[in-house]
């Protein structure tokens, strides 16, 4: 019915908008081209200023457009500052708060789908996991590309993204195919953000600035699609955007990337825009603008009415010359990460004239005419200056909460490829509801030294590193005692470690201290578990369950629980009230139910489907070697054991997978 209701929506602006082209007898015909370049810093573009790299492709939209010097992103986070690109609205408005957990709701309306149902030809390429279709940011795409986002091997961490040439590439197969019709495009690169590893000769060239060199080699590819659309006569029939999602901290305010701080290292972007014929290219627009202004531009430029959804406003005549070129404007800034992982304050923050103001347990004013590096706050010698800018703050929050954020939440509808992929990116995905009394007590700038120790726990993890994993989630909590992702961190390093009595320990002691979270529960019953504790697991994963309905992966252990104990139909009620059924963990929880019921054949089915969706899970390489083995089929059940023990390095402490390793080599030797 909300897509009803949307589709309708859409069809009144058409319907408005064919009058309005009635009585000026015209109709913009243009391309539209929008590039979101990931994790780029306006000051080390060229463009801006920085000397030390080569950006000829945006430096040619500067020079045949109109570069923003003072645009904004609204989060440091890249699927948020996508939403806000696309719909022309804040994170606190579409309700999608940060990377995880999150989808784009069905009732906010994108860019794309105004442009399809206005006639244009839409298609998406995105190259990294924070993007996929999962998130349902491919509303109103005729096209959407997303092959290949997958582990890069140079990074530290497994990583999933696309190289930037890879899609550049997907572009230009496309554009071959559909070039002469009119379309809207979006290109997504991601090679900005860390690792930083670019490909030679840019790691050869920036080997004193792999993050430059990054930015150079993303360039080189942008280059790229503007030479096949001159080749093929489309450059000057598009209109071209290029705007950061968010920056880099880089190790500024002792932030090493980011997602946790407002300051202009991540918030300040480039925004480039080329049209067509503009007259007077080239200019530096000083006007303070945002994000949520590229979708109203974009449909103002094409005469076409903007959805009343927009909180942005149209920059076409400051494009054109026809407002004041002055300091002026605003932008609003707003950070969940903090307050969503590490149960610190939210952080929100105001870009106006030529003050930065950051609401926070202790408040942050900075005069960047004169500290643009925000190194000097002002807050407390300017007390009503402070006051002005809460209560615009105050204002604005007011104004932007809507009914969509309980649409945006994503629980449970992400597959658990994905859910991996965000982890190896950094975006900890934690189902704490944190204590808000408390979190508005502790100022994430106090706990910016913790930043780096909590990369390097997350990178010990993935690197299999366990008493390095827990050594830094010691260090964590020595500083932040209730921070629950180094709660969780300590106990899946002790539980890598085969140290299940002192987990146990640790997590009983963790829910006495912050509560029942149905994370530490699963933890709790994946411990028992390896203990041969089958009823207190089984009680453990229960509480699990009910805490925290969406979690399959609890769901799965439960069901294999109660098929060991004979209960078949206490195990498939399991998957009902979930989309469980349609993941991988549901197929395998299928095969199992099928093995119990003595029909080997289905179960074979199921297997097969499950490794199908999830080639890269470790718990159904194990389960499927288990049965194999079984069938005697020792060869490929040992590959499998040891497929799944790369893939999670705490198998190896799993008394049960060792014994069925050894089985399966003595059947091998016996040439069983």
């Amino acid at each position: 019915m909300n897509k009803i209701y949307k589709r309708i929506a859409l069809a009144s602006g058409i319907m408005l908008l064919a009058v309005f082209l009635c009585a000026c007898g015209r109709k913009a015909e243009y391309n539209v081209l929008l590039i979101t370049l990931d994790t780029t810093r306006a000051d080390h573009l060229r463009c801006y200023g920085y000397k030390n790299v080569e950006t000829p492709a945006l430096n040619s939209l500067a020079r045949e457009g109109v570069m923003f010097v003072r645009a904004y992103a609204h989060t440091p986070m890249t699927l948020p500052a996508h939403v806000s690109i696309l719909s022309g609205t804040l994170p606190l408005y579409n309700g999608v708060l940060e990377n995880v957990g999150y989808q784009v709701p069905d009732n906010l309306i994108l860019l794309s789908e105004v442009l399809k149902e206005n006639g244009w030809t839409t298609a998406g390429f995105v190259s990294a996991a924070v993007l996929k279709k999962d998130f349902h940011i491919n509303q109103g795409f005729d096209y959407w590309n997303q092959e290949g986002i997958q582990p890069q091997p140079e990074m530290q961490a497994l990583m999933a993204e696309r190289k930037a040439d890879a899609v550049t590439d997907a572009v230009l197969k496309w554009l071959e195919s559909n070039g002469q019709k009119r379309w809207f495009i979006w290109v997504h690169y991601f090679d900005p953000h860390k690792e930083y590893a670019p490909p030679d000769p840019y790691r050869r060239l920036y080997y004193f600035d792999p993050y430059a060199g990054e930015i150079a080699f993303m360039d080189s590819q942008i280059l790229r699609l503007f030479d096949y659309l001159k080749q093929k006569k489309l450059y000057d029939k598009t209109i071209i955007i290029a705007i950061g999602d968010h920056g880099e901290s880089l190790g500024e305010h002792n932030e090493p990337t980011h997602y946790i701080f407002l300051y202009d290292a991540t918030q300040w972007i480039p925004f480039l825009v080329r049209v067509p014929g503009l007259k007077k290219p080239g200019r530096a627009i000083l006007n303070i603008v945002s994000q949520i202004d590229v979708f109203p531009t974009v449909l103002d430029l094409l005469n076409i009415k903007i959805p009343a959804q927009s909180q942005g406003r149209s920059l076409k005549k400051l494009l054109y010359g026809r407002e004041p070129n002055e300091l002026s404007g605003e932008a609003f800034l707003e950070s969940h990460f903090p307050y969503l992982h590490f149960g610190w304050s939210e952080l929100y923050g105001l870009v106006k004239d030529h003050y930065k103001y950051i609401q926070a347990p202790k408040p942050e004013l900075y005069d960047l005419s004169w500290d643009p590096n925000e190194l000097n706050d002002i807050a407390e010698k300017n007390p009503k200056l402070v006051k002005e800018f809460d209560e615009r703050l105050e204002q604005i929050k007011a104004q932007s909460r809507s009914k969509l954020a309980e649409q945006a939440s994503a629980r449970g509808r992400q597959d658990g490829e994905t859910i991996a992929q965000l982890k190896s990116l950094g975006y900890i995905v934690n189902q704490n509801t944190p204590d808000s009394a408390k979190a508005k007590q502790k100022n994430p700038r106090d706990y910016a030294e913790l930043l780096a120790v909590i990369n390097d726990a997350l990178n010990a993890q993935y690197l299999g590193k366990s008493k390095e994993l827990l050594s830094k989630a010691e260090q964590i909590l020595a500083k932040d005692p209730e921070n629950p992702v180094a709660i969780q961190l300590k106990s899946n390093a002790l539980f890598a470690m085969g140290e299940h009595k002192k987990n146990i320990e640790w997590i009983q002691q963790s829910l006495s201290r912050t509560g029942e979270t149905g994370e530490l529960y699963a933890q709790l019953g994946f411990s028992y578990l390896q203990l041969n504790q089958l009823k207190s697991a089984e009680s453990a994963f229960e509480k699990a369950v009910k805490l925290d309905p969406w979690n399959n992966v609890t769901r799965y252990h439960l069901a294999r629980i109660y098929l060991s104990q004979g209960r078949s139909e206490d195990a498939i009620k399991l998957m009902e009230g979930s989309n469980l059924k349609e993941q991988a963990a549901g197929h395998l929880i299928m095969a199992l139910y099928y093995l119990a019921q003595g029909r080997p054949g289905r179960a074979e089915v199921e297997f097969d489907l499950s490794m199908k969706m999830a080639p890269n899970t470790a718990i159904i390489k194990l389960e499927y070697g288990y049965y194999l083995l079984t069938k005697g089929d020792a060869r490929k059940a040992l590959a499998l054991f040891l497929d799944a023990e790369k893939l999670d390095p705490s198998l190896k402490k799993d008394t049960n997978l060792q014994k069925a390793k050894e089985k399966a080599r003595a059947m091998i030797e016996k040439g069983t």
